[in-house]
């Protein structure tokens, strides 16, 4: 009788212990194949950007400039008489400027940030945007950046070049000892202002 009861309570815990082991606590109505594409598409995926920006703006001017100019007054006989009392003068002068001036900007960040797509087009283009912060004891630095994608340009590896991104815009600043200690005091703020 005993061992009736067993085989009993056996037989009716076997398919739930099977049903428990056959289980998977990831969600099965968002599984995905392992050969589907894994880059970024749709809204809420992330991709990472690839960001290695250089720029170099470099203007010159020259300016050579001559002008002279003469004028000269002679006495005569006009007006009854009255321009022999006029003496004889002559007036002559010249100005020269010359001058030239140029300036060289150079720029240059290298770094990686995710983002996240906020948005796809009626186009099917991706738009993107994302922060990073890093703090460092007292100081944060934070890079922004946001853009606009084309799915054709995400790589196999769900990364993308910055250089391919239209609207690209590109943030980074920060706030800390550093930065506050970089920046001129009120008295040379008022001195850079007056002179």
């Amino acid at each position: 009788m005993k061992r009736l009861k067993q085989l009993v309570l056996a037989a009716l815990t076997l398919p739930i212990a099977s049903y428990a082991l056959a289980d998977t606590i990831y969600p099965t109505d968002k599984k995905r194949s392992m050969f589907a594409d894994r880059r970024a598409h749709t809204t809420g995926d992330v991709v990472t950007v690839i960001i290695a920006e250089s720029t170099t703006a470099i203007q010159s001017a020259d300016v050579d400039m001559k002008r002279s100019g003469e004028a000269s007054a002679k006495g005569g006989e006009g007006l009854w008489g009255l321009m022999k009392l006029i003496p004889r003068a002559s007036l002559g002068g010249s100005t020269a400027q010359k001058g030239s001036g140029s300036t060289t900007r150079n720029s240059r960040l290298t770094t990686t940030i995710t983002c996240r797509v906020i948005e796809v087009t009626s186009t099917g283009q991706l738009v993107i945007r994302g922060d990073r912060t890093v703090k460092i004891n007292e100081d944060v630095q934070t890079l922004r950046f946001s853009g606009i994608a084309r799915f054709e340009d995400v790589m196999q590896d769900n990364s993308i070049s910055s250089n391919v991104i239209a609207d690209a815009q590109i943030e980074v600043f920060g706030k800390g000892p550093v930065d506050r200690h970089t920046k001129p005091g009120l008295l040379g703020r008022v001195f850079e202002f007056l002179f």
